[in-house]
């Protein structure tokens, strides 16, 4: 059984956390334990993500992914006795998601025949990381050489001639050799194999290539094959969004943000598309969403303010653009849309004083 066991100290540090958090997103809406601690992962403050999504698990106790994110924050703290603790727990909801981590705590714990169990697990799932990822892991490493180490890979065949071949497209592809990994990755999918997965990297070549529109269709097979592509999803929106697809978008970012409401970049983007749209008011509710948990993030700041500009709220503009600009001057992009502000407003003399600082810059 998981136990929740915060010293005094993280006690008080929580609270504090909790206070300012509360502070902040309620300034949007309803506080969000879960949100709250993805969010400081995104930031890198794990001490911190921890305590919220502790406050998470009391309100969902059986969720998989809530324990393998406080795993993930227990283990980057190096508090491998809990992080194995959560990813225990992962893997009793799910097996195979936390096998990974958990072989890895138990390496960092000097129990080796208790990670080669796990990752003999991991090896079985559908959460079965490359080859390559496991065997230059920094902790999986250390098990070379070990009792038992030969003979788990003497077992059985863990990886087939097709995983082989998709790794060496994906080397072909570090290497800038695209076409030959698109002929590598196109004869992987005839056989059928993960088409989801590698029509996305098709898609990413395509990118690197130049060619827009292939790599358009290539997304739309990996969502078509998979819903539970993410990335792929996302990044098609992001193509629908460019070329003018606004309504497209916004569909697709729904269903990214339904899936994994944390994806918070999702938000941004959504918001672009809905003020494509026309639908300002959904467009500042994501935006505010964002910035409620990452209200220092001049870039998303910036973006606020476009989407006020090119609906004509200027003095709104002139705020945000502001902000973007307090807390970060080295920006011409910054310095020119409040310009434009400015003229848009009639108060010529500060705008081309700020066009001006676009240009120095």
């Amino acid at each position: 059984m998981y136990l929740l066991k915060p010293n005094k100290n993280m006690r008080r540090l929580g609270s504090l956390q909790l206070m300012l958090l509360f502070i902040s997103v309620m300034g949007f809406g309803q506080y969000d334990p879960y949100l709250s601690g993805r969010a400081y992962m995104h930031a890198g403050m794990y001490d911190s993500a921890q305590f919220h999504l502790e406050r998470a698990l009391e309100q969902n106790p059986g969720s998989s992914d809530l324990y393998y994110q406080l795993g993930v924050a227990h283990f980057t703290l190096k508090n491998y006795p809990d992080a194995r603790d959560a990813f225990y727990e992962t893997e009793k909801r799910r097996k195979g998601m936390g096998s990974f981590y958990l072989a890895k705590s138990e390496i960092r714990l000097s129990h080796p025949q208790q990670a080669l169990k796990y990752l003999r697990t991991h090896l079985s799932s559908r959460y079965k990381k490359s080859e390559s990822e496991i065997l230059l892991d920094e902790d999986i490493s250390t098990l070379d050489g070990m009792p038992g180490w030969q003979e788990l890979w003497n077992e059985k065949r863990w990886y087939n001639s097709r995983d082989k071949e998709f790794q060496d497209a994906m080397f072909l592809k570090s290497q800038g050799d695209y076409l030959e990994a698109i002929n590598m990755l196109n004869k992987l999918e005839k056989q059928g194999y993960k088409t989801s997965v590698v029509e996305s990297e098709k898609a990413a070549i395509y990118q690197e290539l130049g060619n827009t529109k292939a790599s358009r269709s290539a997304l739309k097979s990996a969502v078509k094959s998979d819903a539970r592509n993410l990335d792929a999803l996302q990044q098609l929106a992001l193509m629908q969004l460019t070329d003018g697809d606004a309504e497209e978008a916004v569909e697709g970012l729904n269903k990214v943000i339904r899936q994994d409401p944390a994806r918070f970049e999702a938000y941004m983007q959504r918001a672009e598309a809905q003020s494509q749209v026309g639908d300002l008011s959904a467009a500042l509710s994501d935006m505010e969403l964002y910035l409620a948990y990452f209200p220092e993030n001049d870039s998303a700041i910036y973006r606020k303010g476009l989407i006020q500009f090119e609906h004509g709220l200027y003095l709104d503009a002139m705020q945000s653009f502001n902000r973007s600009l307090a807390l970060d001057k080295s920006k011409a992009e910054y310095y020119f849309a409040r310009g434009r502000t400015y003229a848009a407003t009639g108060t010529t003399r500060y705008a081309e004083k700020d066009m001006s600082m676009a240009l120095d810059l």
